[in-house]
């Protein structure tokens, strides 16, 4: 069973969800939205992952930006499901109606959320770094918000997360090395984005995000969380 992965940028990769596919038995295929080429139709895919970027899904950003928006249309309209996660969750929430908007400060740091579905959305550590937010699609489910909005939200068997549920401490360390304006803008520093407190309880987290996703969208049965 092979899943699309819709790569923005060489610096947002799938990290962690690589490795729990590979535990799972499903097989990742990435396609760099960015650097042009065929693009894929969804519907010879099992199910689609949107990642993160630094691009917006408010309109004006890059041409590629509003085939995402097309191609996760065309995965709904095919019932073929989709992961978003940042940007990913904010083109899905475009392409099922919704509307994005720019924050009045970026939300970056380790966080928590407050989550109406702890078994498929724990409520945390999540690493958070977008500058936009979003309003839930038109027969949307809130899943998890907190005070920058929603957080996470299902549509079907569609689910879309604000956070990174994917990044690695070395992502991390990554975007702190070189994004230092959007730390700045959020009022935070490297140090308060160190990873190594929250690396194994965000793994944790992730694998159940993961799995729950899976098993909403009919891809596995959840036995287990190992």
């Amino acid at each position: 069973m092979t899943g699309l992965v819709l790569q923005t940028q060489a610096d947002v990769p799938a990290g962690l969800l690589d490795q729990w596919a590979a535990r799972r038995g499903f097989e990742l295929t990435t396609f760099r939205v960015d650097q042009g080429g065929q693009w894929p139709d969804p519907r010879e895919h099992a199910f689609v992952v949107a990642l993160g970027s630094s691009a917006s899904a408010a309109g004006g950003g890059p041409e590629w930006v509003e085939r995402v928006i097309e191609l996760l249309r065309a995965a709904d309209a095919a019932d073929v499901p989709v992961l978003g996660i940042c940007f990913g969750a904010q083109a899905l929430a475009v392409a099922l109606g919704g509307r994005v908007r720019r924050l009045r400060r970026p939300e970056v740091g380790w966080v928590t959320v407050r989550t109406n579905d702890a078994d498929r959305v724990p409520a945390g550590p999540w690493l958070a770094w977008h500058e936009d937010g979003f309003t839930l699609p038109p027969l949307a489910y809130e899943l998890a918000s907190n005070p920058f909005g929603v957080q996470a939200f299902c549509h079907r068997h569609h689910l879309g997360v604000q956070f990174h549920p994917e990044v690695t401490p070395a992502i991390v360390h990554a975007w702190t090395a070189t994004d230092h304006a959007d730390l700045q803008r959020a009022g935070v520093t490297a140090a308060d984005l160190e990873p190594a407190p929250h690396a194994d309880a965000a793994a944790r987290a992730a694998a159940t995000l993961f799995d729950g996703f899976a098993a909403r969208a009919g891809l596995m049965v959840v036995t287990s969380r190992t």
